[in-house]
């Protein structure tokens, strides 16, 4: 455990629980319903799922509906053909099936268009946020990975590391024919893609002559009102504030209709649009009794109030799974307990905190648990554990 990692951590949770309780929606119960009712409806509902593929296709847009995380890969891979740079945006699915690890194995650079990917990437550390995945890092940690990659002295101004980083990520944009991003919904009604974002990186990197969108199946909501609502939970939920900086529309191919009202494609960027949706076990996952732990939005919002994550932060976790309910989507996905599953509290914090409700404790039960011995050993276990990783902390805190 880093104490230096798990304050920086803590200060930044603060700073968005102080941003919550100043933004706070009015209607957000309604809302938070809402979103439940969407997520039962679609996760799994394989005719709403073909909807929206229809409804993609007939808009312009290449869809792919792939199995496995090596189909997927092998088709990004064929789509990008003989280019060598790729600019990427941040993306959890692209993250799930390692699509960067394998595109440099093919001599591809893939460069992360967000700054806190981006440093992240340089730093080769692991994320502690699905929306700030760089939250534990100390902006002195940061300023002093990031001079030996760009080989300058950079101060640790945070105004300064964004400076650096930026001119980095739009030098790579503007070299790159070839964007991928993720998405945050499909919209089944419109056959329309949906992707939020606070840095403007997006909007750049689907700007390329091909734009790539991985995502994965339960993605997928009615239309475009219930995405909206989805955006606005998540938003609150991640940062504290009411909507994201931009939220992205796409529905189609750049085209006009200004001549005699008929559609001429490619006018501008992009000329091209292929979206990869990948199942990789949310099928067999769904089937299975688990269907729950698919409606996570990844806000983050549990994180925040997870005291066995505030305590050892992204310890916490299996690479970008992070928390109580990263981990058990690993230990379901691997058809495996992880260890670390034995660390939660089960206190409840994360479904109390949830905008669904998920009842991550209850998941996390199933996974780890063969009878009532077995959850009196996990209960003393996990609390022996945070007692004593607190009880460190605070030592280490009053030496400094």
């Amino acid at each position: 455990m880093n104490h230096q990692e798990v304050l920086a951590l803590r200060k930044a949770f603060n700073s968005v629980k102080e941003r919550q309780a100043l933004n706070h929606f009015k209607d957000f119960t309604l809302r938070n319903k809402r979103l439940k009712s969407s997520r039962e409806l679609c996760v799994g509902n394989a005719e709403i799922l073909e909807k929206a593929i229809g409804n993609l296709t007939k808009n312009g847009i290449k869809v792919h509906l792939v199995k496995e995380k090596q189909e997927a890969i092998d088709i990004i891979l064929n789509e990008i053909g003989q280019e060598k740079l790729v600019v990427k945006s941040k993306s959890n699915v692209t993250k799930e099936i390692e699509l960067t690890k394998s595109l440099e194995k093919k001599g591809v650079t893939v460069v992360e268009t967000d700054i806190g990917d981006r440093v992240l990437q340089i730093l080769k550390a692991s994320p502690s946020h699905p929306t700030g995945p760089v939250t534990h890092l100390p902006a002195k940690e940061i300023a002093r990975g990031l001079s030996k990659f760009y080989n300058i002295p950079i101060n640790d101004e945070p105004d300064d590391i964004v400076k650096i980083v930026r001119e980095d990520v739009i030098t790579n944009i503007n070299k790159a024919r070839i964007g991928i991003t993720g998405a945050n919904a499909i919209t089944a009604e419109e056959g329309s893609i949906v992707m939020t974002h606070n840095e403007g990186n997006i909007y750049e990197v689907m700007r390329r002559d091909k734009h790539i969108v991985v995502t994965s199946i339960d993605k997928v909501y009615p239309d475009i009102e219930e995405a909206m609502n989805m955006l606005k939970i998540l938003s609150y939920n991640a940062t504290g504030s009411m909507i994201p900086s931009f939220v992205e529309v796409i529905s189609g191919v750049s085209k006009t209709a200004d001549i005699e009202k008929k559609f001429i494609k490619g006018v501008h960027y992009p000329s091209e649009i292929t979206l990869i949706l990948i199942d990789n076990k949310r099928s067999e996952l769904a089937g299975n009794g688990f269907k729950e732990i698919l409606y996570c939005v990844g806000c983050g919002n549990c994180l925040l109030h997870c005291p066995m994550y505030n305590t050892i932060g992204n310890e916490f976790a299996k690479g970008n799974n992070l928390g109580g309910r990263g981990l058990a989507y690993y230990s379901l996905y691997n058809n495996e307990k992880d260890e670390m599953l034995d660390f939660c509290l089960s206190c409840g914090r994360c479904k109390k905190n949830c905008p669904l409700e998920l009842d991550i404790p209850a998941i996390i039960k199933k996974i780890r648990s063969s009878g009532v011995s077995s959850d009196i050993y996990c209960f003393l276990k996990s609390h022996m554990v945070w007692v004593y990783y607190q009880a460190l902390l605070r030592l280490r805190i009053d030496k400094n």
